[in-house]
């Protein structure tokens, strides 16, 4: 568990304890705008975003992204235990009181975490295989719950889902005619879409997601409601808020922003950077920084250093990074400097730590607990 050095309100975000996620709140603010607002004049205005908050864990975060309006209502979460989390109950915070489960709960034992929580909260699961959803029902029932259920359909990501047609709408018809549950619909993720030519973006998000569009017009036709078509992210907002057929968006990274998705929607600004101490500037080509692995989590690429041409964020180890230094920036950097690393992964850096710092005009505001961190169950 992370135990931080609690500063003042007040304190220059520069003189913050290192090393630390510090989220800038007016570039939060304009992030969330922007993906809001997008979402908000497209089709009528008809289609709603979902925030999956799995991204930043933070409940904070969510109650903004909820406040923003042209939301649904609730978030999206990729387990039971960010669901709980979420949910609230620990602290004096509000809870979130729609809360999607985008992942899968199967084991006895969640299905009776889960049924206890539908009993507290508007709550809806992913679903895709027929003996989920007799366990789901069977404990919903002894419950004396409703639980939402949504047939998940593979657009081509591979991660899970049925087949779009016929196995969809068999297991949506076995959700209707089971006991305790309530089918709310479909949803999909067609992937992390990272083409940075936006045509053939589009192209491959209308071709993921066609089919599961025609499913639900299969569904329709056998005469089954379809009150949410939830999909998309981040990286395709734009173009699956104009799909006709689709209801939500389960957009997560907006809110902060990441390299990985920077490099596909460049109208967004990083809100999220790790700040790091140099502590040893050994030779003109080399500074090392007190954030590592640990602090960064670079699992599918390293940070990438703001700020300093000439400087890049190379190698890291367990608690240290090294920056390689040619030109001007061998002259900078030295023991006690300051620098800014911008996540290449969101997520897997914000489940490093048990707090965000939130700045706003260069200075702290609170530090803000990531409740959703390490909920992996």
């Amino acid at each position: 568990m992370e135990r931080p050095i609690l500063q003042p309100v007040g304190t220059p975000a520069e003189e913050l304890d290192t090393p630390a996620l510090v989220v800038d709140l007016g570039v939060m603010e304009q992030n969330i705008a922007v993906l809001h607002g997008a979402v908000g004049g497209s089709a009528g205005g008809q289609v709603r975003v979902r925030p999956h908050v799995s991204c930043h864990g933070c409940p904070e975060i969510a109650r903004l992204q909820l406040a923003a309006g042209n939301n649904s209502g609730g978030v999206a979460v990729s387990s039971l235990g960010e669901a709980e989390a979420f949910a609230g109950g620990e602290d004096d915070s509000p809870a979130i009181e729609d809360i999607l489960i985008a992942g899968r709960v199967v084991t006895s034992a969640k299905i009776r975490r889960l049924v206890a929580l539908a009993g507290r909260i508007a709550l809806s699961v992913a679903v895709d295989d027929s003996r989920n959803v007799e366990d789901l029902a069977e404990a919903a029932q002894a419950a004396g719950v409703s639980l939402g259920v949504l047939v998940d359909i593979d657009a081509g990501y591979g991660f899970g889902g049925l087949a779009p047609g016929h196995d969809a709408v068999e297991l949506a018809r076995k959700v209707v005619e089971a006991p305790g549950l309530a089918f709310a619909g479909i949803m999909a993720y067609e992937g992390p879409l990272t083409m940075t030519d936006r045509d053939e973006l589009a192209a491959e998000t209308r071709g993921r997601l066609q089919p599961v569009l025609d499913t639900r017009g299969d569904l329709e036709r056998a005469g089954i409601e379809v009150a949410t078509v939830s999909a998309g992210s981040t990286y395709s907002y734009d173009v699956v808020s104009q799909l006709p057929g689709i209801t939500e968006i389960q957009a997560g990274v907006y809110p902060l922003m990441d390299v990985e998705t920077l490099r596909v929607r460049p109208e967004f600004q990083p809100a999220a950077k790790i700040l790091a101490t140099v502590i040893s500037h050994p030779v003109a080509g080399r500074a090392v920084v007190d954030a590592g692995h640990k602090t960064t989590g670079p699992d599918f690429g390293v940070p990438v250093l703001d700020g300093f041409p000439g400087a890049v964020a190379r190698r890291f180890s367990a608690e240290h990074g090294i920056l390689d230094l040619d030109g001007p920036a061998t002259e900078q950097l030295m023991p006690n400097d300051k620098v800014h690393l911008v996540p290449y992964n969101l997520a897997l850096c914000v489940n490093q730590y048990d707090y965000i710092r939130a700045v706003r005009d260069g200075k702290l505001v609170g530090y803000w607990r990531i409740a959703g961190r390490g909920q992996l169950g």
